[in-house]
Protein backbone atom coordinates (compact mmCIF):
# COMPACT_ATOMS: atom_id res chain seq x y z
CA UNK A 1 0.00 0.00 0.00
CA UNK A 2 1.52 3.63 -0.85
CA UNK A 3 1.92 5.98 2.12
CA UNK A 4 0.15 9.42 1.71
CA UNK A 5 2.38 12.09 -0.13
CA UNK A 6 -0.44 15.10 -0.77
CA UNK A 7 -3.56 15.90 -0.29
CA UNK A 8 -5.64 16.00 -3.89
CA UNK A 9 -6.01 19.68 -3.45
CA UNK A 10 -2.80 20.33 -3.66
CA UNK A 11 -2.16 18.74 -6.27
CA UNK A 12 -4.96 19.47 -8.82
CA UNK A 13 -6.88 22.18 -7.00
CA UNK A 14 -4.86 24.99 -9.31
CA UNK A 15 -5.52 23.64 -12.35
CA UNK A 16 -9.41 23.01 -11.15
CA UNK A 17 -9.27 26.79 -10.56
CA UNK A 18 -8.76 27.41 -14.02
CA UNK A 19 -11.24 25.83 -15.81
CA UNK A 20 -14.05 27.63 -16.50
CA UNK A 21 -17.22 27.63 -14.15
CA UNK A 22 -19.78 28.90 -17.22
CA UNK A 23 -22.43 29.44 -17.25
CA UNK A 24 -23.12 27.76 -19.94
CA UNK A 25 -22.00 29.01 -23.31
CA UNK A 26 -18.66 30.43 -21.68
CA UNK A 27 -15.38 30.12 -23.54
CA UNK A 28 -14.18 26.42 -23.48
CA UNK A 29 -10.52 25.51 -22.22
CA UNK A 30 -8.83 23.00 -23.24
CA UNK A 31 -7.02 19.95 -21.09
CA UNK A 32 -3.99 18.05 -22.24
CA UNK A 33 -1.01 16.42 -20.75
CA UNK A 34 1.27 19.37 -20.88
CA UNK A 35 -1.56 21.63 -18.51
CA UNK A 36 -2.09 18.42 -16.00
CA UNK A 37 0.16 17.42 -13.50
CA UNK A 38 1.65 14.62 -13.49
CA UNK A 39 -0.53 11.81 -10.83
CA UNK A 40 1.75 10.93 -7.79
CA UNK A 41 1.12 7.56 -7.02
CA UNK A 42 -0.41 8.04 -3.47
CA UNK A 43 -2.69 11.35 -2.53
CA UNK A 44 -4.77 11.70 -0.09
CA UNK A 45 -8.11 13.51 0.97
CA UNK A 46 -10.64 13.13 3.86
CA UNK A 47 -13.54 15.84 2.52
CA UNK A 48 -15.42 13.16 0.28
CA UNK A 49 -16.90 10.27 1.38
CA UNK A 50 -18.90 6.99 0.56
CA UNK A 51 -21.51 4.53 1.51
CA UNK A 52 -21.95 1.18 0.12
CA UNK A 53 -25.40 -0.28 -0.30
CA UNK A 54 -27.25 -2.57 -2.59
CA UNK A 55 -29.83 -1.12 -4.86
CA UNK A 56 -32.62 -3.75 -4.29
CA UNK A 57 -34.52 -3.68 -7.99
CA UNK A 58 -38.40 -4.89 -7.55
CA UNK A 59 -37.32 -7.56 -4.96
CA UNK A 60 -35.17 -9.93 -7.55
CA UNK A 61 -32.01 -7.85 -8.23
CA UNK A 62 -29.32 -6.10 -6.62
CA UNK A 63 -26.76 -3.95 -7.38
CA UNK A 64 -23.77 -2.90 -5.81
CA UNK A 65 -24.38 1.03 -4.83
CA UNK A 66 -21.83 3.76 -3.39
CA UNK A 67 -22.87 7.31 -2.42
CA UNK A 68 -20.67 9.44 -2.96
CA UNK A 69 -20.84 13.12 -0.71
CA UNK A 70 -18.79 16.07 -1.60
CA UNK A 71 -18.45 19.51 -2.07
CA UNK A 72 -18.57 21.39 -5.67
CA UNK A 73 -15.11 22.36 -5.41
CA UNK A 74 -14.07 18.53 -4.79
CA UNK A 75 -16.24 17.66 -7.43
CA UNK A 76 -14.10 19.84 -10.00
CA UNK A 77 -10.71 18.35 -8.41
CA UNK A 78 -11.98 14.61 -8.96
CA UNK A 79 -12.40 15.37 -12.53
CA UNK A 80 -9.19 17.04 -12.82
CA UNK A 81 -7.80 13.88 -10.46
CA UNK A 82 -9.58 11.65 -13.79
CA UNK A 83 -8.49 13.42 -16.63
CA UNK A 84 -4.78 14.05 -15.29
CA UNK A 85 -4.84 10.07 -14.89
CA UNK A 86 -6.10 9.64 -18.21
CA UNK A 87 -3.54 11.89 -19.90
CA UNK A 88 -0.82 10.68 -18.52
CA UNK A 89 -1.04 7.11 -18.22
CA UNK A 90 0.23 6.29 -14.99
CA UNK A 91 3.53 4.45 -15.18
CA UNK A 92 2.80 2.46 -11.88
CA UNK A 93 -0.77 2.39 -10.13
CA UNK A 94 -1.96 5.73 -8.75
CA UNK A 95 -4.17 5.26 -5.46
CA UNK A 96 -6.54 8.23 -3.97
CA UNK A 97 -6.65 7.24 -0.55
CA UNK A 98 -10.49 8.69 1.39
CA UNK A 99 -9.17 8.63 4.91
CA UNK A 100 -12.43 9.94 6.29
CA UNK A 101 -13.31 7.89 9.38
CA UNK A 102 -17.18 7.51 7.89
CA UNK A 103 -16.29 6.36 4.60
CA UNK A 104 -16.78 2.63 3.81
CA UNK A 105 -14.80 3.06 0.76
CA UNK A 106 -11.25 3.31 1.78
CA UNK A 107 -9.76 4.33 -2.10
CA UNK A 108 -9.91 4.72 -5.22
CA UNK A 109 -7.29 3.35 -7.49
CA UNK A 110 -6.15 3.99 -11.28
CA UNK A 111 -4.86 0.92 -12.24
CA UNK A 112 -1.08 1.15 -14.22
CA UNK A 113 -1.52 2.43 -18.17
CA UNK A 114 1.45 4.15 -19.37
CA UNK A 115 1.40 2.49 -23.22
CA UNK A 116 5.29 1.19 -24.21
CA UNK A 117 6.44 0.06 -27.82
CA UNK A 118 8.25 -3.00 -26.06
CA UNK A 119 5.01 -4.07 -24.19
CA UNK A 120 2.03 -3.19 -26.31
CA UNK A 121 -1.25 -5.13 -26.21
CA UNK A 122 -2.90 -6.96 -29.70
CA UNK A 123 -4.37 -4.76 -31.94
CA UNK A 124 -4.88 -0.85 -31.56
CA UNK A 125 -3.21 1.29 -29.17
CA UNK A 126 -4.32 4.69 -28.71
CA UNK A 127 -3.55 8.13 -26.44
CA UNK A 128 -6.20 10.76 -25.91
CA UNK A 129 -4.70 13.57 -27.07
CA UNK A 130 -6.81 16.90 -25.62
CA UNK A 131 -10.48 17.31 -23.99
CA UNK A 132 -11.70 20.48 -24.94
CA UNK A 133 -14.48 21.32 -22.22
CA UNK A 134 -17.36 23.61 -22.42
CA UNK A 135 -19.44 23.98 -19.35
CA UNK A 136 -22.80 22.04 -20.04
CA UNK A 137 -26.15 21.54 -17.95
CA UNK A 138 -26.38 18.48 -16.46
CA UNK A 139 -29.38 16.23 -15.34
CA UNK A 140 -30.02 13.73 -12.44
CA UNK A 141 -29.71 10.99 -14.87
CA UNK A 142 -27.06 12.22 -17.89
CA UNK A 143 -26.66 9.20 -20.18
CA UNK A 144 -29.96 7.35 -19.26
CA UNK A 145 -30.52 7.60 -23.88
CA UNK A 146 -27.27 6.14 -24.61
CA UNK A 147 -26.87 3.46 -26.64
CA UNK A 148 -24.09 1.76 -26.58
CA UNK A 149 -23.62 1.19 -22.98
CA UNK A 150 -19.70 0.24 -23.63
CA UNK A 151 -19.11 4.19 -24.04
CA UNK A 152 -20.24 4.53 -19.93
CA UNK A 153 -18.30 4.77 -16.70
CA UNK A 154 -17.04 2.01 -14.86
CA UNK A 155 -16.47 1.76 -11.36
CA UNK A 156 -14.93 -1.86 -10.67
CA UNK A 157 -15.21 -2.67 -6.92
CA UNK A 158 -13.16 -4.70 -5.24
CA UNK A 159 -10.51 -4.89 -2.70
CA UNK A 160 -6.55 -3.31 -2.85
CA UNK A 161 -5.36 -6.36 -4.21
CA UNK A 162 -8.32 -6.17 -6.85
CA UNK A 163 -8.85 -10.05 -5.66
CA UNK A 164 -11.53 -10.63 -4.13
CA UNK A 165 -12.38 -14.43 -2.45
CA UNK A 166 -15.09 -16.26 -2.48
CA UNK A 167 -16.44 -15.92 1.47
CA UNK A 168 -19.22 -13.89 2.20
CA UNK A 169 -16.76 -11.66 4.44
CA UNK A 170 -14.50 -10.81 1.17
CA UNK A 171 -17.37 -9.78 -0.99
CA UNK A 172 -19.04 -7.74 1.51
CA UNK A 173 -15.19 -6.24 2.81
CA UNK A 174 -14.62 -4.79 -0.54
CA UNK A 175 -13.20 -0.99 0.35
CA UNK A 176 -11.54 -0.20 -3.18
CA UNK A 177 -12.46 1.23 -6.36
CA UNK A 178 -10.71 0.36 -9.87
CA UNK A 179 -10.90 2.92 -12.72
CA UNK A 180 -9.57 2.30 -16.17
CA UNK A 181 -9.11 5.94 -17.60
CA UNK A 182 -8.35 4.36 -20.90
CA UNK A 183 -12.19 3.71 -21.09
CA UNK A 184 -13.93 6.54 -22.82
CA UNK A 185 -16.51 6.11 -19.81
CA UNK A 186 -13.98 7.92 -17.43
CA UNK A 187 -13.53 10.84 -19.88
CA UNK A 188 -17.75 11.09 -19.43
CA UNK A 189 -17.62 10.90 -15.82
CA UNK A 190 -14.59 13.76 -15.25
CA UNK A 191 -16.92 15.97 -17.38
CA UNK A 192 -19.90 15.40 -15.69
CA UNK A 193 -17.82 16.15 -12.17
CA UNK A 194 -16.54 19.25 -13.91
CA UNK A 195 -20.02 20.65 -14.73
CA UNK A 196 -21.45 19.48 -11.26
CA UNK A 197 -19.47 21.38 -9.41
CA UNK A 198 -20.35 24.76 -11.01
CA UNK A 199 -21.64 27.86 -9.45
CA UNK A 200 -24.48 28.04 -11.61
CA UNK A 201 -25.22 24.97 -11.44
CA UNK A 202 -28.78 23.37 -9.39
CA UNK A 203 -28.80 19.46 -9.96
CA UNK A 204 -27.80 18.83 -6.53
CA UNK A 205 -28.01 14.46 -7.53
CA UNK A 206 -26.85 12.17 -9.64
CA UNK A 207 -28.12 8.74 -10.26
CA UNK A 208 -25.86 6.67 -12.53
CA UNK A 209 -27.49 3.08 -12.66
CA UNK A 210 -27.02 -0.54 -14.35
CA UNK A 211 -29.28 -1.84 -16.86
CA UNK A 212 -32.41 -2.19 -14.61
CA UNK A 213 -32.32 1.07 -14.04
CA UNK A 214 -31.74 4.26 -15.86
CA UNK A 215 -28.37 3.62 -17.60
CA UNK A 216 -25.27 6.02 -16.46
CA UNK A 217 -23.04 2.95 -15.64
CA UNK A 218 -21.06 0.31 -18.02
CA UNK A 219 -21.49 -3.13 -18.06
CA UNK A 220 -20.27 -5.02 -13.86
CA UNK A 221 -19.98 -1.54 -12.84
CA UNK A 222 -21.04 -0.55 -9.56
CA UNK A 223 -23.74 2.03 -9.87
CA UNK A 224 -22.84 5.50 -8.19
CA UNK A 225 -25.05 8.37 -6.79
CA UNK A 226 -23.31 11.85 -6.09
CA UNK A 227 -25.01 13.97 -3.48
CA UNK A 228 -23.76 17.58 -3.32
CA UNK A 229 -24.81 19.91 -0.63
CA UNK A 230 -28.59 21.41 -1.05
CA UNK A 231 -29.60 17.61 -2.40
CA UNK A 232 -32.37 15.83 -0.20
CA UNK A 233 -29.71 12.85 0.49
CA UNK A 234 -27.02 15.34 1.97
CA UNK A 235 -26.43 14.40 5.15
CA UNK A 236 -24.55 17.40 6.57
CA UNK A 237 -25.35 20.23 7.85
CA UNK A 238 -22.57 22.56 6.01
CA UNK A 239 -21.63 23.01 2.61
CA UNK A 240 -18.70 20.58 2.70
CA UNK A 241 -18.03 17.20 4.28
CA UNK A 242 -16.58 17.75 7.79
CA UNK A 243 -12.71 17.46 7.97
CA UNK A 244 -11.19 14.58 9.87
CA UNK A 245 -10.84 16.01 13.60
CA UNK A 246 -14.19 17.71 13.30
CA UNK A 247 -17.48 17.01 13.89
CA UNK A 248 -18.29 14.53 11.07
CA UNK A 249 -20.90 12.84 12.60
CA UNK A 250 -24.11 13.14 10.02
CA UNK A 251 -27.52 14.36 10.62
CA UNK A 252 -29.00 10.72 9.89
CA UNK A 253 -27.80 7.49 10.24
Amino acid sequence: MPEFTCDLNRIFGAVAALVPDGPPGDPDFILHADILPVPPAALFTDRLLFRKIAHDYNGWHQADALWMYLSPTKCRELGIFLLACAFHGPSENVTLTINHPDSAIRRITIPAGELKLADLPAGLSMKPFAFRYFPTETEKHPWMYELNKHNLPVLALSNAEDCVGSRDEDWSGRDTIWISVASPGTFLLAELLLNAGCSWNTVREYALEGDAGYRGVGPMSAELRIFLPGSDGWIYDGEDVPAVGNDASARND
